[in-house]
């Protein structure tokens, strides 16, 4: 049998071409987690907005770069990148009870998630994005996150 569902969202299915790595659910679980770890004041959890920045972010250099001229205040604004990876990958971690989300929406990391945190630390894995997320800090803020939402308000101009 090729799919096992696991819920009504969750399927697994054989492909015939490889993965490539950043869109490879492992990937994007230990990257999800990453950042709710080091991007988070006092580990308060993070917004889904914030997740796919910093993501999208982490993805490709200059989109870092960007990142991080705009919470430096060197930029007014960037471009910001939804990916549905990023949504099935905060599924997978809450099935996988490694992540939770906060009755304010946002996502927290769980014992088992900071545990997994631990273990990326110790490793010579990630190493980029480790490095990436220590320069970010926690410098993409709910105000410069609501600064960008405002951005996308569309104004009627008449013609």
């Amino acid at each position: 049998m090729d799919n096992y569902l696991l819920t009504d969202e969750i399927v697994f299915q054989s492909k015939p071409d490889a993965v490539p790595y950043n869109y490879r659910i492992s990937y994007k679980i230990a990257q999800v987690c990453m950042i709710i770890f080091k991007s988070s004041k006092g580990r308060a959890g993070c917004s889904l907005i914030k997740l796919h920045i910093i993501s999208n972010a982490l993805n490709k250099k200059e989109y870092m770069i960007d990142l991080l001229d705009y919470v430096n205040n060197r930029i007014d604004y960037i471009v910001v990148r939804f990916d549905p990876v990023v949504n099935r990958a905060i599924k997978y971690a809450i099935a996988d009870e490694l992540v939770i989300q906060q009755k304010k929406g946002t996502f927290k990391l769980t014992e088992k998630g900071e545990k997994l945190v631990d273990m990326v630390e110790k490793e010579n894995i990630l190493v980029r994005e480790r490095s990436s997320l220590n320069k970010l800090g926690t410098k993409l803020t709910n105000a410069k996150i609501n600064q960008l939402r405002s951005l996308w308000r569309c104004k009627n101009v008449e013609n």
